[in-house]
């Protein structure tokens, strides 16, 4: 199938997200625009979550033949749809990892999410319905992983939808975050990051003490609210949204 960005192999079954594809033509149109006005010719980017690819094929035909797109997904059965997809590109800057982030580079178990193919989770309890399948994959820790299979590359943008485990990839990817200080567009999901032992809060101030500015990408609305670290954080208190779509980008 093609759709305005890229062209990907999509399935109609309720096991794989490019049935909304097949049935919309396309896949989170703001958050992409968004995602897009952060991206340049020679970049590099890491797609943490990628699933099926929506984002690492788009970053990879706009950064270029010059630039590097990482694609992290740790599910076998998704991650096989991503290597498929990767495949169709006319550049070879799309390098798919069958891999999570994480805090420490090792290895965890998977549960697979048998209602929902973006939810696969590390944390069982995260599943809409669990038919009791899982894995054991590969983590890495960011910096690690960076800085042995990239050394002296400069991470220009991250994408993160993890699934509650937030704070694990951002504890491990801190040197890198603080370095280089890429344009970080992130799903945050309040109640599963509490669940996990994090919050919300954690999260924001891990921004806001690199001094990042936050903006929410408001897809229902269709707009972009900027807003404060302490506005932010009594909206996801406050919130009954399962996840916002926030972009954070360094004021120096």
């Amino acid at each position: 199938m093609r759709t305005r960005h890229y062209h990907l192999m999509a399935a109609p079954t309720r096991d794989n997200l490019t049935r909304a594809i097949i049935r919309r033509g396309h896949w989170e149109p703001l958050e992409t625009k968004v995602f897009i006005g952060l991206l340049k010719p020679g970049a590099m980017v890491v797609d943490a979550g990628a699933n099926f690819g929506h984002y690492a094929l788009t970053a990879a035909n706009v950064v270029g033949s010059n630039g590097q797109v990482i694609a992290f997904e740790p599910h076998p059965k998704t991650y096989g749809l991503l290597v498929a997809n990767a495949a169709l590109l006319s550049t070879d800057n799309l390098r798919a990892i069958q891999a999570g982030l994480s805090d420490t580079s090792g290895k965890i178990t998977l549960y697979s999410d048998s209602a929902n193919p973006g939810g696969h989770s590390f944390f069982e309890w995260n599943l809409r319905r669990s038919d009791g399948h899982k894995e054991t994959v590969p983590v890495y820790s960011l910096d690690d992983f960076l800085k042995k299979e990239l050394p002296g590359k400069r991470l220009d943008v991250l994408k993160m939808d993890v699934q509650g485990f937030e704070m694990n990839l951002l504890n491990g990817a801190k040197e890198t975050i603080t370095k280089d200080k890429p344009s970080v567009l992130c799903e945050v999901t309040p109640e599963a990051l509490q669940r996990a032992g994090s919050s919300h809060s954690e999260l924001l101030k891990f921004f806001k003490d690199l001094e990042y500015q936050m903006t929410v990408v408001d897809s229902e609305a269709e707009r972009l609210v900027p807003t404060s670290f302490e506005a932010l954080v009594t909206a996801l208190t406050n919130t009954d949204a399962e996840y916002f779509d926030i972009l954070f980008q360094a004021t120096s």
